[in-house]
């Protein structure tokens, strides 16, 4: 009798499954024609901007349905569930607090990388369960169906090396936040105050854009600096790929919005240099900003596979941003950007601050580098 009940529970649920899916593809087709009604009673003789805005609306339908009928098919339909994020919603869903983990033996991370083999696919991971950890440290880490973020502290020599590594299901989760929730507010925050108040799992200090007036800078897919020669910038493509230009490099505003058009740029960061590319170390002592020859703090940005990222802090005895290159390709890693790093260099977990900021405190700034959980309502 009770095989018979769970059968027919069974066959109810996926009758209703098959009947939401249904329901979402009428309102996805009837919707889409609104949209397409709405966009063809415009002028085809737009501007850029008047494509960027279509592109956007298409973008937030198109984000809208896909969460919600996954949302509606979790544990009706075997199906995959895919979540993302949209770039101008400025605080990103929070993330479930019982999902945060510490620990200070590494050995007790296996069970947690076991339980994100489907959200690594197939990654190796930099973090290895049996590293030293700077003596009186701890590790931090996050777990859900849409990331996976681990932050811990090592010490080699004089120097103290924090890294956050994170994994995503999906590019919208890798995001940028300017204080004040837009470009030039000219308000300063820490990291962590800007981490907390956009729900991040994981966070670095960004390039404290508001401090120097060079780079070219893109924010939510619009160009809002542009033709320096100066610096090294990185983009973040809609794939989560770090691409770069270099010094000497020069786009006018319209060639900027082209290169930005072209290769789906989300946004962008303005220090540098670039210190690794394709595994080899292109940093040199030499470059415009930073005081790349001295011993400071230094910050950087790394990619370790597609949508697989570590930042990384080193602290308490600095070092030349091509000594810091050196150390992060001996350790495997084959792309990495430098940040603002001094007493800028932070790195925040579940609100903590995780590494040893030069000075005692951190200081305030104008941007962060964040990753977020995509799931809604903390998973």
């Amino acid at each position: 009798m009770e095989r018979k009940e769970q059968a027919q529970n069974l066959r109810r649920k996926g009758l209703q499954g098959l009947w939401i899916l249904f329901l979402a593809l009428a309102g996805t087709v009837l919707t889409a024609g609104m949209l397409a009604v709405m966009l063809m009673s415009k002028t085809t003789s737009e501007s850029y901007g008047g494509r960027q805005t279509k592109a956007k609306i298409i973008e937030q339908f198109d984000m809208y349905m896909t969460n919600t009928v996954s949302d509606a098919l979790d544990g009706v339909l075997a199906v995959e569930k895919v979540y993302w994020l949209n770039d101008e919603d400025m605080v990103a869903p929070e993330p479930n607090p019982e999902l945060y983990g510490e620990t200070t033996d590494p050995a007790d991370l296996q069970e947690v990388i076991d339980r994100a083999q489907v959200l690594l696919d197939g990654q190796e991971l930099l973090f290895r369960t049996d590293i030293e950890l700077e003596k009186g440290s701890k590790i931090k880490y996050y777990l859900d169906d849409t990331i996976l973020a681990i932050t811990w502290r090592e010490k080699v020599g004089m120097t103290e090396y924090t890294f956050s590594e994170v994994k995503i299901a999906h590019p919208s989760q890798f995001r940028r936040f300017l204080s004040g929730g837009e470009y030039g507010s000219g308000l300063l925050y820490t990291t962590t105050e800007m981490a907390e108040s956009v729900n991040a799992v994981a966070a670095a200090s960004g390039d404290y854009y508001s401090y120097r007036g060079f780079g070219n800078v893109i924010y939510n897919g619009e160009v809002k600096r542009s033709g320096d020669r100066l610096l090294d910038t990185c983009y973040i493509d809609a794939n989560g790929d770090l691409l770069f230009s270099y010094v000497g490099d020069v786009m006018k505003k319209a060639e900027l919005e082209q290169f930005v058009a072209e290769n789906n740029i989300r946004f962008s960061l303005a220090f540098g240099p670039v210190m690794i590319r394709d595994g080899q170390v292109t940093a040199k002592y030499s470059y415009n900003i930073g005081e790349t020859a001295d011993r400071y703090s230094r910050a950087a940005l790394c990619q370790h596979g597609p949508l697989h990222y570590i930042m990384v802090a080193a602290n308490r005895r600095g070092m030349p941003v091509k000594t810091f290159a050196e150390y992060l390709q001996g350790r495997g890693i084959h792309t990495a950007y430098a940040l603002d790093g001094g007493q800028t260099a932070s790195i925040v977990t579940g609100g903590e601050l995780m590494n040893d900021v030069d000075y005692g405190g951190e200081r305030d700034i104008s941007d962060i580098i964040y990753f977020a959980t995509a799931l809604p309502n903390g998973g």
